[in-house]
């Protein structure tokens, strides 16, 4: 492919297409997680509990990818950690929530972080020749096996195909579908020339 006046690599590789697989599946669980976890626990102690997931990301990204944080980022992250249970925590010393949305945040914390992990391992990797494949090469393969999993379970149950596939649509939720879309597509820019823990600061500011 051609970008910026120069030619960026496709590799054509079966091997290297099924690798995109597992982060595909991350996210697809993740992203059910977050929507689970909203209902559950409503926006605002989903966006405080998601910062949860910069310790996850540095935990995982020590152990698969061999990164090495400082002794004061380690302190920063379980600072950010404690800091967001405490905010969870009511006057009278109890969650601000049901158990399960919890047990979810838990879930997605581990979930999201190992697709974020696996995703820039990916998208950093080089081919035969060591050079990268092009960014929108890698995101194709990767967003074909999150569609792949999206629409399993929707031919299974089969009740999403009886009213059309976008039944209950309004105009809330095509400005969801598009912001998220870029969000995703901003996020594998972010991995690729920068790093998950730049990732996770972004998510917790915006």
């Amino acid at each position: 492919s051609r970008a910026c006046g120069r030619v960026e690599p496709v590799t054509l590789s079966a091997k290297r297409f099924a690798s995109f697989a597992l982060p595909g599946l991350c996210y697809f669980i993740s992203n059910n997680c977050m929507l689970l976890i909203i209902e559950e626990l409503g926006p605002s102690t989903y966006q405080i509990t998601n910062n949860l997931k910069i310790l996850s990301t540095g935990l995982l990204m020590w152990t698969l990818l061999g990164r090495r944080l400082t002794s004061l980022q380690w302190r920063a992250l379980l600072l950010l950690l404690l800091g967001s249970v405490t905010a969870e925590i009511t006057d009278s010393n109890q969650l601000r929530g049901s158990v399960f949305g919890y047990v979810l945040v838990v879930i997605n914390t581990f979930i999201a972080a190992a697709g974020s992990v696996l995703s820039e391992k990916l998208l950093k990797g080089g081919n035969k020749d060591g050079a990268t494949d092009s960014i929108h090469w890698q995101n194709m393969q990767l967003y074909f096996w999150g569609m792949i999993c999206g629409v399993i379970p929707i031919v299974w149950k089969g009740e999403a195909l009886k009213n059309g596939l976008f039944a209950g649509f309004n105009f809330y939720g095509w400005v969801s579908l598009f912001v998220m879309s870029f969000g995703g597509l901003s996020v594998s820019f972010i991995l690729k020339y920068l790093d998950n823990i730049y990732k996770c600061f972004v998510s917790a500011m915006s």
